[in-house]
């Protein structure tokens, strides 16, 4: 029974921690966004296997490192992603790794993971789909977990500058649980845009619109300026209301060496938040 309690306890404090009522949706992690480069926009990107086709880039691959609310002992997240495009189909695949604080009185801490496998392809030169399956699995105690499939589809469009991306995501089945009753996870209706302009000094601005079907919404804008595609310097803000990812602002920078990459972004502002830092370092052919 004290199992049990602790069980309780520590799902109430994973997910009321992110935000969101903790009776509502289930293993928030499933909509984070681990990238910088988004992050530091105010999150308006989308990781959706449907961009891949559309890449002028044949081949990515990065390491990232996310510490997440670290103000409230958060997660530590390491992830593994790769994507590559042959002709008109794009494939990627993705892996994270999340380690919570140790829950205070016990000793253990809760763990997290997140695998993805997605495919895209492109109708035309400017309009693509796809479809990414996901497995998520939450550690509560060495011998209580749970875990879940899902799935994101979207459609995505570039047009000159502009770009767009809209689907849903995190859409399956439900958390399973004897004692609790059942979750739902944080599925969702999202829609992404931006429009870049310039040739050596480059604007890119991006918006980014979600609607949880637990009756949540949520909104990003962000800026990016980027030089000669070398440097570049990043800001945005997210609007998370009574979403499962709270409100922040956010300040970014980005290094391109040739073929290699160095991201990075720090949120700051709001006492959930702020402080929370990550970074990527990949390879781009």
């Amino acid at each position: 029974m004290r199992k049990i309690y602790s069980a309780l306890a520590a799902m109430v404090f994973c997910t009321a921690s992110w935000g969101q009522d903790p009776v509502s949706d289930a293993m928030p992690f499933m909509q984070l966004e681990f990238s910088p480069v988004s992050l530091s926009m105010g999150g308006t990107q989308l990781a959706t296997s449907a961009l891949v086709p559309l890449s002028d880039k044949t081949l990515r691959a990065g390491v990232s490192y996310l510490n997440y609310m670290p103000e409230l002992d958060g997660t530590q997240y390491v992830g593994l992603g790769v994507a590559g495009r042959l002709n008109r189909l794009g494939l990627s695949l993705g892996f994270a790794r999340g380690k919570g604080a140790e829950i205070s009185g016990e000793k253990y801490s809760p763990a997290e993971i997140l695998l993805n496998a997605g495919a895209g392809y492109a109708f035309t030169d400017n309009l693509s789909a796809g479809v990414n399956l996901k497995y998520g699995r939450e550690q509560i105690l060495p011998d209580y977990s749970h875990g879940a499939v899902a799935a994101d589809i979207f459609l995505a469009g570039r047009f000159g500058g502009f770009d767009f991306a809209g689907g849903v995501s995190s859409v399956g089945q439900k958390v399973k649980s004897e004692s609790t009753g059942d979750f739902k996870l944080p599925a969702a209706a999202n829609l992404s845009f931006g429009y870049t302009a310039g040739e050596e000094h480059i604007l890119n601005f991006r918006a980014r619109g979600d609607y949880y079907f637990s009756g949540a919404l949520a909104a990003g804008i962000g800026f990016e300026y980027s030089y000669a595609g070398v440097v570049a310097l990043r800001a945005g803000y997210h609007y998370g209301a009574d979403s499962i990812i709270p409100d922040y602002m956010s300040l970014g920078a980005g290094l391109h060496f040739g073929e290699f990459c160095l991201d990075a972004a720090y949120l700051l502002g709001g006492d959930v938040l702020k402080n929370t830092l990550a970074v990527c370092a990949g390879v781009r052919f």
